[in-house]
This record gives structure tokens, sequence and C-alpha cells, in this order.
């Protein structure tokens, strides 16, 4: 470090203690006094950091003269150094200008793969639109690791599902997305109503792995009620889940943001199960504590948040729809 070494401490006092900036003016004005002038403070205050400069770096810097000043050999050697690092200065001020401005800057994002599709591919798209210099960088991986990608600090935004309990790390915002039980129209379960976990669990499944919270809720409820649960195919993807539970009959467990393409399509429909445990579930986009997020980050973080909050109303808006419906008829 600079203030390690004596021979440096002359460098650490230019860019510390002013001088280096009082010298350029003198250098740029030729007069010490016109110097003053423009930085608004006395001659003789300029003249002492000189001094302390020639002093420190044992060199004569300018030559007074009746009409102004020169530099010497020593004092052009300084100006063409402080004229460069002036000039990297300016451009850290213009580089941060375009981060607080949105006009570069990069999000890196890790994400159960559940959000990934659509929802995360329009987010990202729709602020890139806004603000093509943005670049993105993201994960899908298993829960854990999302946790653990975000306390290692490769991550500035995670999404998991369900809840969780990290100290490093802190909830930014929550999305209700109740976890669904979903099957083929022409499933034998598809048009029954107020299905129970054990007329579920004679059914084969097409189970998320273990590196899904969903793997572990769906486990647990059953085991809960005693009851073990039927799945002869288990996978670590869940655009294959949905898939094969399409062509093959089977039921599969995921929100439906997982599946929102199947259902959108009618492939797939939601089971009328009655089970409290899967209704009360949440996407959660997470942070680390007492991190403060890059402006991009930030900005992209808090659209996604807007965006949770029209997506929760218009879930709402069309469960009372479907209430209201039959009253009108």
């Amino acid at each position: 470090m600079a203030g390690d070494d004596p021979d440096l401490r002359p460098v650490a006092d230019v860019l510390s203690l002013g001088g280096g900036r009082y010298f350029l003016e003198v250098a740029r004005s030729d007069s010490i006094r016109q110097a003053a002038e423009r930085l608004g403070i006395a001659p003789s205050a300029i003249s002492r950091q000189i001094a302390r400069l020639e002093h420190g770096l044992n060199a004569q810097l300018i030559e007074r003269r009746a009409d102004g000043v020169v530099l010497t050999q020593a004092g052009r050697v300084l100006l063409t150094h402080l004229e460069a690092i002036q000039d990297r200065l300016d451009r850290i001020g213009e580089d941060i200008a375009d981060l607080n401005a949105l006009r570069r800057g990069k999000v890196r994002i890790a994400t159960v793969e559940g959000i990934t599709r659509p929802f995360l591919s329009d987010r990202i798209a729709q602020f890139r639109q806004h603000h093509p210099g943005v670049a993105f960088h993201l994960r899908a991986c298993g829960r854990q690791r999302v946790l653990e990608m975000l306390e290692q600090r490769h991550a500035q935004i995670g999404f998991i599902y369900d809840h969780f309990s990290h100290p490093a790390l802190i909830e930014a915002g929550r999305w209700c997305q109740p976890l669904l039980a979903l099957a083929p129209p022409d499933h034998p379960l598809a048009a029954r109503r107020g299905l129970g976990i054990a007329e579920l669990s004679v059914q084969p499944c097409a189970l998320p792995d273990e590196t899904f919270g969903i793997h572990h809720l769906v486990r647990r409820v059953f085991a809960r009620a005693g009851l073990a649960i039927n799945a002869p195919v288990v996978a670590d993807n869940l655009a294959f889940l949905c898939d094969h539970a399409i062509r093959c009959g089977l039921i599969t467990y995921m929100p439906r943001q997982a599946a929102q393409d199947a259902i959108g399509s009618g492939q797939l429909v939601p089971l009328d199960l009655i089970c409290p445990e899967f209704q009360h579930r949440h996407i959660y986009a997470v942070i680390r504590r007492e991190h403060v997020l890059p402006p991009a980050a930030q900005s992209f973080l808090s659209d996604t948040l807007a965006a949770f909050m029209h997506e929760a109303r218009q879930e709402v808006a069309g469960i009372q729809d479907g209430v209201q419906a039959p009253l009108q008829e």
C-alpha cells in the first residue's frame, strides 16, 4: 500500500490532499492567482499545496515569473500523469452514471426451474426492451443450490418455492403459488370434485426429485396422512415431467407457473384436491441480508415484485369471476 512505502507517499498526497487538483488548475491557468479565482480559494493556499508537493516529490514543479508561472520539466511530467489520472476518474464517473441510469449493468439470478418459463423469461425480455445495455446471467438449479449461490455471492437475486430459513438471507417479496396436482383432462380423477390425498395416493405420478422443495413437501404431506406416494417416474426437469404426465396419463405436482403452457393449452388440468398444506405456498424472491443491490439488479427486482402483485391480483379476479359466473346464468 502507498502508506507503507515512503517513496510513494508524495503520490498519495497528490491524490488525497487536493494538491494535485490545485496543481492541475495552476498548470492550465499559467497563474496561481487565476487558479485561485477559479477554485474560490486564497492564492496562499495554492502556494502551500504546491510547496508541499515539491517537498514531497523532491523536485521544483513551477517557476514563478512576473507574468505568471511556467512548468519545469518535472512539472510537465507530473502534469502528464495527473491528466491521465483525471481522465480515468472522469471515466469512472461516467461508468457509474451509466450504471445508475441503467445504460449498463449485469443482473445475476439463481432460481428454481418452476419460475423460469414463462414468468422470468417474460420479465427479462420486457426489462431489456427498456434497458438493452443490461445483461442477465440466470442459473436454474435446485432450491438448496439457489440459497448457496446467494450466500456465496454468485447470485444477486434468488427465486425459490416454499418457505425458507437462512441467517444470511432475507425475503424481498413473495407470490402465492399453491402446489397443484395436475393430470391430463382424460385422467380418471380429472372430473371428480373434492378429492383427498388418499384418492391420489393410489394413482401413479411423475414427481420432481429431491433437489426440489416440491418433492419433500409432497412426501411430507402423504407421510402425515400415513400414505405412500406412487411415483414410478422421478426427474430433475419440470418440463420433462409435464410432457411425461401428458404422454403417459400420470399425475404430476408443481405450481401453476411451472406448468403454465400445458395448463393454458388444456393438456393438463388442476385436480380439485382439498389439501390445505398445498394451498398456502409461495414463490419467494430472496436476497442477501444487508446487501445493497447494484442499480440494475434493484430495478429488475422492483419490477419483478410489481409483477408478482399484478399476477396475484389477476388470479384473485379470475377466482372471483369463476365464483360469480354461475349466479349470472
